[in-house]
């Protein structure tokens, strides 16, 4: 009996959510989200945040003044195009520049005037960084989604259509003159 209980629990703990909380807000509106898309949503935003480039916390020299804004720019976010996750169990982002954060939050721009995706930002306990240069094929993956599509503009579509894709159906690295740019 021990050992089925046991073994219980092994199965729903691997079967365990990504994520607590995962929401999405396009064009104004949060968006109702199936199960399956939530998941999808949270994976591909910690294959995102895993690996990137400079942060606000650990590189400030690189976002200049801008590396003091980084709160009142996650408030904006929040309520603009973006997708936010609460991660059930933190994880670590690592920095090509050096140094590694703790993330136990995610919030990731949607419909940016000047970005595809992005920006990005995490926060763990009370801090909040802004990071660039994140995961470029995970961001292209997000924002081509097919559910996300009827929600947003054209120029998402467009691109979508013109991206290559593996075996598997993930996006393949797009020539640069067909790149959307990401943070």
């Amino acid at each position: 009996m021990k050992r089925l209980l046991v073994g219980a629990a092994l199965v729903l703990g691997a079967q365990a959510a990504l994520a607590d909380e995962v929401s999405l807000r396009l064009g104004g509106k949060e968006l109702p989200l199936s199960p399956a898309l939530r998941e999808r949503l949270a994976t591909l935003a910690q294959e995102t945040l895993r690996h990137c480039g400079p942060n606000t916390a650990q590189h400030p020299g690189n976002f200049g003044r801008s590396a003091f804004g980084a709160e009142q720019r996650w408030q904006r976010l929040l309520e603009g195009s973006r997708l936010r996750v609460r991660f059930a169990e933190p994880f670590v982002t690592e920095s090509h520049l050096g140094g590694t954060r703790g993330v136990s939050e995610a919030l990731i721009g949607l419909e940016h005037e000047e970005l595809f995706v992005g920006p990005d930002f995490t926060r763990h306990g009370t801090a909040i960084v802004e990071h660039l240069q994140c995961g470029y094929l995970p961001s292209l993956e997000l924002a081509c989604l097919a559910e996300l599509q009827p929600h947003l503009p054209a120029r998402y579509r467009a691109t979508r259509a013109r991206l290559e894709r593996d075996a598997s159906g993930r996006i393949v690295m797009p020539p640069p003159d067909i790149a959307p740019s990401c943070s």
